[in-house]
């Protein structure tokens, strides 16, 4: 399975968590966090950490910082 689909699968329209994230959000929001893993070393592998960090990012982006203190 492709990263997009596995992020919309949890966070797209109708997904487990509907936040309404679209596939051009996750592409982007996956792109920076690919650069910022190259600048620390570490390794991108589209499993759950990556989907959670790179969901926190699009959510930052969008001024979800409240909802980010609360998830666990």
């Amino acid at each position: 399975m492709d990263f997009t689909r596995y992020m919309l699968e949890f966070y797209g329209p109708n997904g487990i968590y509907d936040y309404g994230f679209t596939p051009t959000q996750i592409n982007l929001a996956t792109q920076l966090y690919k650069c910022r893993l190259y600048t620390t070393g570490g390794e991108f592998c589209g499993d759950t950490v990556d989907r959670e960090n790179v969901r926190d990012i699009i959510l930052e982006a969008e001024g979800y910082e409240q909802a980010l203190a609360f998830d666990c």
